[in-house]
């Protein structure tokens, strides 16, 4: 009878209604399963034989949300809003239906589908670990536009709710039953039997005032005390205000509209509280950040689907990799083994220096120990994670290993040295991936025997939180060597992106070019906390002067003078920073640098550098506006001829790369976002503006200037 849903009738007349999205491949909550639902509701009320309804999915996953593509279709907020009103009405229809509903949840129920839960009666979750429910439209910019804000503070309390609403975090299902999110868990066998004998209870309803829903709520005296009177949430109003200026830096408008729906909807009816919500849910729709936020999770999502996954299941077919050898144990191959094995992998670590390998079994130790410390594991688990990994001073037993990542400092011969090593020792399916940041993967693989099989993995520090890993193919890179370090980067968690090998890929030739306008700033005289602040105002997480404290001075210059040999026509670093580097001063690791440190924190700028650099510092000497556009301008056109050259596979990889591995604003959505935001014209003009006064480097390249004569633009589907 219905396309989407599946009605059948239990002992007792309960009716459970099953979800099996017909064109997607998972659960989402698209217009046309939704006007069915209506339907279903419509025919609920007049049977006067019903004692209940149960609402389960047909698929692993409850509902993961609203459908994205169909919100990103408004053309005007009024549009948007009037599709949240439409999906409110819906929900309301089933909160006041006069029997009990209880939604039964197993995997994932996340927006509109943890929406639609707490529009039931009941709610009843499956311990498996896959269980978690969340509300992650900030993460696109968004607010939850079904009720999210309205129930949920009505059910858990407006502390718990702030702290799901404002972070988009998934909530397993043991900590959803313990700040009253569930009303049971079960395990999976039981989950239908237990969900219809919770239809046919009773549960007396909200009058659809600032009284919560929840019993459990409304007895916990302290929350009370706190949230249940004005003056408490006033306090409660001002603090998180205060968290979000410091979080968000005011560039993210879904915080503080999130805040506003849930606060004011709190103080008045469910009605009014909703019609707040829909109104804000279509202001934001149509913002530049939450359409660069989709933009970022298309993108994300697009890599999942890479191009060379066919010569893999060619290759391997579902035998997936389970050994990792890591050569080198200084702090980047510790960060490796360390996500390594917290995925499973079982990990060799080989170093010849036995403090290194001491030092590093100490990182992974204290890595999964604060983990228990905060009951996140427990000990068991970790001392599972432990016995995967296998130190030792030479490679012996790397012959079975699926992938050998070698993890030592930017040196060729030692690489090739290394690799010539390894290679005589090759398993049957080996794999030498070198993790570097700017030599290129051509020159390394020159010293193998087979060529084929040697590949870049760019890691980005520290290891366990940048999400990014570049993987760096050469002409001579085979594709199912490629789709197993696709595979191996993304179940450890990173967003991959494969980029042609060259001098310094895509993301270290970029940042280089933006790091070294940076520089050429601060040789005109101009102060290094203008050059960081302007930066900081414009969106970046950390100024240029900053990121070169943290790389490390001499990192920073290696690389530097690396890309400026590739591309001498167009950058020119400094010389005035030589004497810098010949100081002593590494950065934050030796803690001198362009900046004093206590204790390994920050202060303010060491004005000593600038008698080092043989400059006066001149406040004043560029204003914010023209810092940030040489910065940010420079690094979007290296970006865009790496495109051009065929470094990039498409523009959305330089997005995420850009966003998720060199901190570029992702409420921008990516550089080449940007450009289309900004239009390619406007680019053209500023870029032309700073080429007349400082030189050719900012000579737009030639694909910026096709785009513009053609009025195109790099995302057409989104415009």
């Amino acid at each position: 009878m219905y396309k989407y849903w599946k009605i059948e009738r239990e002992i007792g007349n309960v009716a459970v209604c099953i979800l099996n999205h017909a064109e997607k491949p998972v659960n989402v909550l698209s217009e046309a399963p939704l006007r069915e639902f209506n339907d279903i509701l419509a025919s609920f009320e007049s049977d006067s034989t019903l004692a209940g309804i149960v609402i389960t999915s047909g698929k692993k996953d409850f509902i993961l949300g609203a459908d994205i593509e169909e919100i990103t279709k408004f053309k005007t907020a009024d549009e948007a809003s009037a599709g949240a009103r439409s999906m409110q009405a819906i929900l309301t229809k089933l909160e006041t239906l006069k029997v009990p509903s209880v939604a039964a949840i197993s995997g994932m129920a996340l927006g509109g589908g943890l929406e639609l839960a707490l529009a039931c009666t009941w709610r009843i979750a499956t311990d498996e670990n896959s269980t978690k429910l969340a509300l992650p439209e900030i993460q696109l910019g968004l607010i939850p536009g079904a009720g999210g804000t309205q129930r949920l503070p009505r059910l858990i309390g407006i502390q718990s709710a702030l702290d799901m609403i404002l972070t988009g975090k998934k909530v397993p299902a043991k900590k959803a039953l313990k700040i009253g999110l569930v009303d049971q868990v079960v395990p999976p066998q039981l989950l239908r039997e237990q969900s219809i004998r919770l239809a046919v209870q009773k549960r007396k309803k909200s009058g659809g005032t600032g009284i919560s829903l929840s019993k459990k709520w409304s007895s916990d005296l302290p929350k009370w005390a706190t949230e249940g009177n004005p003056l408490g949430r006033k306090l409660i109003y001002k603090k998180a205000k205060e968290m979000i200026d410091e979080k968000t830096k005011g560039f993210y408008p879904a915080s503080y509209k999130a805040l506003d729906a849930i606060f004011d909807g709190f103080d008045a009816t469910l009605a009014k509280g909703l019609e707040k919500e829909a109104e804000f849910f279509g202001h934001l729709a149509l913002t530049r950040e939450s359409k660069s936020l989709v933009h970022l999770y298309h993108a994300t999502n697009a890599l999942k689907k890479h191009r060379f996954k066919e010569a893999g299941d060619k290759k391997f077919g579902k035998k997936k990799a389970e050994h990792i050898g890591v050569i080198g144990a200084g702090f980047m191959g510790a960060g490796i083994t360390t996500i390594s094995v917290e995925k499973g992998y079982k990990v060799l670590i080989s170093d010849p220096n036995k403090d290194s390998v001491g030092r590093c079994l100490k990182h992974i130790s204290d890595y999964f120990g604060k983990k228990v410390t905060r009951k996140r594991m427990k000990p068991f688990e970790m001392a599972q994670k432990m016995a995967l990994v296998s130190p030792g001073l030479n490679t012996t037993g790397f012959k079975n290993c699926d992938i050998i990542v070698e993890a030592v400092f930017e040196d060729l011969d030692l690489k090739q040295k290394i690799l010539k090593a390894t290679e005589a020792n090759a398993g049957e399916n080996f794999i030498f991936a070198t993790n570097t940041s700017a030599i290129p993967i051509t020159k390394i693989a020159a010293a193998a025997k087979n060529p084929g099989r040697v590949i870049g993995m760019h890691f980005f520090s520290p290891v366990e939180k940048m999400p990014l890993l570049e993987v760096i193919v050469t002409d001579s890179t085979e594709p199912w060597v490629t789709a197993r370090t696709v595979e191996i980067g993304q179940d450890i968690g990173k967003q991959v992106i494969v980029v042609k090998d060259g001098p310094g890929f895509y993301t270290t030739r970029a940042l280089s070019f933006f790091l070294n306008e940076a520089s050429l700033m601060l040789m005109e005289g101009c102060p290094i906390e203008s050059i960081d602040s302007a930066l900081v105002e414009f969106g970046f997480p950390v100024g240029p002067i900053t990121l070169i404290d943290e790389v490390g001075i001499d990192v920073g210059m290696h690389v530097l003078e690396t890309i400026q040999a590739a591309f001498p026509e167009r950058m020119s670093t400094p010389k005035g920073l030589l004497p810098v580097a010949e100081s002593g001063r590494l950065g934050r690791k030796n803690n001198k640098g362009f900046y004093l440190y206590q204790d390994g924190k920050k202060g303010r700028a060491d004005n000593s550098v600038y008698q080092l650099l043989g400059i006066t510092p001149t406040p004043g000497k560029l204003d914010q506006e023209e810092i940030s556009d040489r910065c940010v301008l420079v690094f979007v056109n290296e970006s865009i001829r790496c495109l051009e050259e065929g470094i990039l596979a498409s523009a959305s990889d330089g997005d995420v790369g850009a966003v998720f591995g060199l901190g570029f604003p992702p409420f921008l959505g990516g550089p080449f976002k940007y450009v289309d935001h900004m239009g390619a014209r406007v680019i053209i003009e500023r870029l032309n503006g700073l080429s007349d006064k400082y030189g050719p480097r900012f000579k737009p390249s030639a694909l910026l200037q096709k785009m513009a004569d053609e009025g195109k633009r790099f995302f057409e589907s989104e415009a």
